[in-house]
């Protein structure tokens, strides 16, 4: 009789690596699947399938989902300006979605009863994949090995060392999980609300003492709110990017730029699914990067109502994202909208990456809002064409009535003063 096949979401880390031991032990046939979403570097990939093989998968499939990531998941991001809690841009969250449907396709592909991954029940991770899991392929066993044993990263490590396999110090003390949008951290150190992680925890960002004194200046292009162009200031396209690269390369050489900058460190805090507080250490320097931008020219080019609802609205969108309510179609409304606001998002910002900061320098489009009220004889702080001195006068009499209304009232106290 065969063995009944399973596919696991494999990264190499400890998790997926107990799970690959564990699931041949228990008789399965574990084919093995890790899908790229901008985690793995030059020759990581042989590195990860290495790991693999060493532990005893049927069969590794390595899948890059780079490039679908970025159109689905990473341009919408931006478009929404979209950071959780003010600051956090759901660094690995969000990529979960596209990984686990290439999990079931390769599962329905190769004939698999079942797909196992290596989330714990602590995290949001497990109600993502199983959210996928379940509305593609309900009739595959969903297996997962660190949730259901509720295991400790120690107990895993020994495992696999009793099992002849050896695992690094850094893999047991912190759970890393890297992507195209950023890398999450977790350990000791996130457990509590005070603590920092240390400067070894950190995967590619400079410490801010460390960076340099004088920091890079660049120019960044958008069209209709996607980014297009990345460049130096005398328009040179920084390294990676350019004619015939794929479409997230700027976002991916943005990340290695502006990490040695310093830029894209933090610790997020917030609600998880089940209402319980949770902080993660993440690196970001390009989507932080990328976002300060793109905020900057929605100042420019989109009315205060525009950048008012799109702040509500965006923020919706992106948390209903990184709460895996993947499939519900108000979804594709939210992408609508947020595709109209951006028809006039066109143009230029020049930024400065300098000593963990992003600072945007200046900006400039053909839909600029300044620009038109220039041409209308509208200039802040010197006065207008458009009107007089009497109707100024008369626009801010106006204007204050409801307050000296409300405050006659007694309804408005200033500075601890109420009418009497």
């Amino acid at each position: 009789m065969s063995k009944r096949k399973i596919v696991l979401a494999f990264s190499g880390g400890l998790d997926t690596s107990y799970a690959l031991v564990s699931l041949r032990e228990q008789g399965w046939e574990v084919l093995t699947a890790n899908i790229d979403t901008g985690g793995l570097h030059s020759g990581e990939g042989d590195v990860v399938r290495a790991r693999a093989e060493e532990l005893g998968s049927a069969r590794h499939f390595v899948i890059d989902a780079r490039e679908e990531l970025y159109e689905r998941v990473v341009t919408y991001a931006i478009k929404a300006n979209y950071l959780r809690n003010g600051g956090y841009p759901s660094c690995v969250g969000a990529e979960r979605l596209v990984q686990a449907e290439k999990v079931v396709q390769c599962a329905l592909d190769n004939g698999a009863d079942a797909i196992a991954h290596g989330s714990t029940g602590a995290g949001a991770d497990h109600v993502r994949y199983d959210s996928v899991i379940r509305a593609l392929a309900p009739q595959l066993e969903i297996i997962t090995p660190i949730r259901d044993e509720r295991l400790t990263r120690e107990f895993e490590r020994d495992f696999l060392a009793q099992h002849g396999f050896a695992t690094s110090d850094k893999v047991t003390t912190y759970s890393i999980n890297e992507g195209l949008i950023g890398t999450s951290i977790g350990g000791k150190e996130t457990y509590g609300s005070w603590d920092y992680l240390p400067e070894e925890a950190w995967e590619s960002t400079k410490s801010i003492k460390d960076a340099p004194e004088d920091g890079i200046e660049l120019i960044l292009a958008f069209d209709k709110g996607e980014v297009t162009s990345a460049t130096t200031l005398d328009g040179a396209p920084i390294e990676g990017t350019g004619p015939g690269a794929p479409n997230y390369a700027i976002l991916r050489s943005l990340n290695a730029l502006a990490a040695e900058h310093g830029v894209g460190r933090g610790i997020h805090m917030g609600s998880t699914m089940v209402g319980n507080l949770a902080r993660v250490g993440f690196e970001a320097p390009g989507m932080l990067t990328l976002i300060a931008a793109h905020r900057e020219l929605e100042r420019l080019t989109l009315s205060n109502r525009q950048q008012a609802t799109k702040a509500t609205l965006g923020t919706t969108y992106g948390d209903l994202l990184h709460e895996a309510v993947y499939y519900d179609p108000i979804l594709d409304d939210f992408r609508a909208f947020l595709d109209s606001s951006q028809a006039r998002v066109t143009g230029e910002v020049r930024v400065r990456l300098q000593k963990g900061n992003v600072i945007p320098l200046g900006s400039r489009s053909p839909y600029s809002l300044l620009d038109a009220a220039t041409r209308q004889g509208v200039v802040y702080g010197y006065g207008s064409s458009l009107w007089t001195g009497e109707q100024a006068r008369a626009f801010a009499h106006m204007y204050a009535i409801p307050g000296a209304i409300a405050e006659s009232a007694g309804l408005a106290p200033l500075g601890g003063h109420s009418a009497p």
